[in-house]
């Protein structure tokens, strides 16, 4: 008995092992392929954050300082040496400025890249950051950055009012405005001309915030039958350090200014602004007389603006003061329009009353907050699509509430995704999936913001492309495996049956 079982059981373990063997060999090329088919290391996964502009509006001639942080992400299985960033024309064709060798940037590390220029125009300067590096195998990789920067017309601006008549004492009020959107500093303004005496010429100030002005007045006299001409010197600081001068001249032999020195003075300036949203129309009244003024009113109006606010009060303005009064004002359609601008107050115990009226420009923003979407690719795999894409904001101003997702489309389910906020010449990446039905060449995709109060949408079509199909093909240079098995089986069956018999 014994002998007889255990020749089947020989038979069957022979079978098993036979079996094993044959399994151990299919399963050797299976973990190759599963080897060869998982995920590599795609490199240094290089980003750029913090872009700082200082000043944020320059004008002409101005010193500019860009910097940027540049990272390497945690998860980055390679370090890479930091060899260039450029600031460079979108095309490519013309540089502005160039650091060299900024160090390794390990996984999770960081370095700082600041780059300083001028431009010599006013206007919307549409850049690119270049950041070249080279990774471990010696390869050089270039990533770009798109960087906006405005240059303002001009820096402050200045000009002169003069009251009074040839051979008369004059009364002289100079104004300065910064209509830039950083304070300027260390003010110097000197007063001189030809053929005119001037007391007191000089007159400093430490400090002229942004949307503000400034009078400065002075007196003067100029001899019976002489000509003469006035010349205001500004010296200033900018927030580069730089100091800046601005020079005016005019003519006394006619008085400059439309108004005299005689009573306050007032001026206005509006803040660009998007049509349809409220922004700050300031009025700026300045007290060039001796004495204290008392129940200071502000009222503006206008047949186009609309104010949320039209009335303003101080309870007083001291002799030589300045005060701005903001008024939030909002109109349909960018243009010049007219506000008129009265002051009531009280000079000595006699009420009176001032009414200027004036042509606001209600600008838009040169270069508002944009948001376009970079790097954009969408692969379509099985029943999803895989979109990937940066939503890059060009312009000069943050955005908020950034939400990309899919639009209508019969054959595309609906994905969103909330960006959330981008500061200007920033960005950030997202990843949208949404589910697809049958063969789809495109993909929309709707981008919404709020820019200045107003939000904007658009939709664009992104080209859908098919994920790469694994190969499927029959392995060559093997044997069959399932017919091998199917043989032995059918061998170790007949040797047992014969054996039985």
């Amino acid at each position: 008995m014994s002998s007889v079982l255990s020749r089947p059981l020989s038979a069957v373990t022979a079978i098993a092992i036979t079996v094993l063997l044959v399994a151990s060999a299919a399963g050797a090329p299976l973990a190759a392929a599963n080897t060869a088919n998982s995920t590599q290391s795609a490199g240094p996964q290089i980003s750029l954050s913090n872009v700082e502009i200082t000043p944020s509006q320059p004008g002409p001639g101005d010193l500019v300082e860009i910097s940027a942080e540049i990272s390497n992400a945690a998860a980055s299985s390679e370090s890479a040496e930091v060899r260039t960033v450029r600031l460079e024309s979108r095309s490519g064709f013309e540089r502005f400025g160039q650091v060299r060798n900024l160090g390794t940037l390990t996984p999770g590390g960081s370095v700082n890249a600041p780059l300083t220029t001028t431009f010599e125009e006013p206007g919307v300067k549409k850049l690119q950051l270049t950041v070249s590096v080279e990774t471990a195998d010696d390869e050089l990789v270039q990533f770009h950055y798109p960087v906006t920067v405005v240059v303002s017309e001009s820096g402050p601006k200045m000009s002169i009012d003069v009251a009074g008549s040839v051979g008369k004492y004059r009364e002289i009020a100079v104004n300065v405005s910064n209509g830039q959107r950083e304070a300027i500093r260390n003010l110097d303004l000197t007063v001189d001309g030809r053929n005119v005496r001037i007391d007191d010429p000089e007159r400093l100030d430490a400090k002229l915030e942004p949307g503000t002005k400034r009078t400065f007045t002075y007196s003067g006299s100029v001899p019976d039958g002489d000509t003469a001409s006035l010349t205001a010197v500004l010296e200033y600081t900018n927030t580069m350090g730089q100091t800046q001068e601005l020079e005016r001249t005019v003519s006394l032999d006619t008085p400059s200014g439309t108004a005299a020195v005689d009573g306050p003075q007032l001026a206005l300036s509006v803040a660009d602004g998007l049509p349809g949203t409220t922004r700050p129309v300031n009025v700026t009244v300045a007290n060039g007389l001796d004495g204290d003024l008392s129940q200071v009113e502000v009222a503006v109006d206008s047949p186009v603006a609309t104010f949320t606010a039209s009335e303003r009060v101080t309870s007083r303005l001291q002799a030589g003061e300045t005060t701005d009064f903001r008024f939030p004002a909002r109109v349909a359609e960018s243009g010049t329009y007219p506000v008129t601008v009265t002051l009531n107050y009280t000079d000595d115990g006699t009420r009176k009353q001032v009414t200027d009226r004036f042509q606001a420009a209600f600008d838009a923003p040169p270069n508002p907050g944009d948001v376009v979407l970079t790097g954009v690719e969408a692969v379509a795999r099985g029943g999803t699509v895989e979109i990937t894409a940066t939503a890059s904001n060009v312009g000069s101003d943050e955005v908020k509430s950034v939400i990309v997702s899919t639009g209508e489309a019969e054959n595309v389910g609906r994905k969103k995704y909330f960006v959330g906020s981008v500061d200007a010449s920033d960005f950030s990446s997202f990843t949208l999936t949404p589910s697809i039905r049958g063969n789809v060449s495109t993909v929309p995709v709707e981008v919404s913001y709020v820019v200045d109060g107003v939000r904007r949408n658009y939709t664009t079509e992104l080209p859908v492309t098919q994920a790469a199909m694994p190969d499927r093909s029959p392995q060559r240079g093997g044997l069959p495996i399932v017919p091998i098995v199917v043989l032995v089986a059918l061998i170790a069956a007949v040797v047992i049956y014969r054996r039985r018999g």
